[in-house]
């Protein structure tokens, strides 16, 4: 893929990803909050909704690809020299695949 296309995938990406991963950080937060302030009825089932697996793996992969995407087009907009961006964009990439495999050992973990 050549290096315009892919960065238009990439920005494409972020703009998707940048919605939903907003929606679930903001129902993470009120979920956590409500279970913090016994008071406080914003969302029925709270803690249902914030342990729930589904949600938790799609706040991961929302924000393991609106991250990749945004270093891979930031390090292609501020870095001018194309040896530091290659090994910056390889750090990033390493860096995301050991989150990614660390966050899939706690799910296999936590689910059993």
């Amino acid at each position: 893929m050549a290096r315009p296309r892919l960065l238009r995938v990439l920005l494409t990406l972020v703009e998707t990803t940048s919605l939903p991963l907003l929606v679930v950080c903001l129902l993470y937060l009120l979920t956590g909050y409500q279970m913090l302030i016994p008071g406080l009825k914003l969302i029925p089932r709270a803690r249902e909704l914030h342990t729930d697996r589904v949600l938790r793996s799609l706040l991961l992969i929302l924000g393991l690809v609106h991250g990749y995407s945004g270093l891979i087009i930031l390090s292609e907009r501020r870095i001018r020299n194309n040896t530091i961006r290659t090994i910056v964009e390889a750090v990033a990439t390493a860096l995301l695949v050991g989150l990614a495999v660390l966050f899939a050992i706690l799910e296999l973990y936590i689910s059993g």
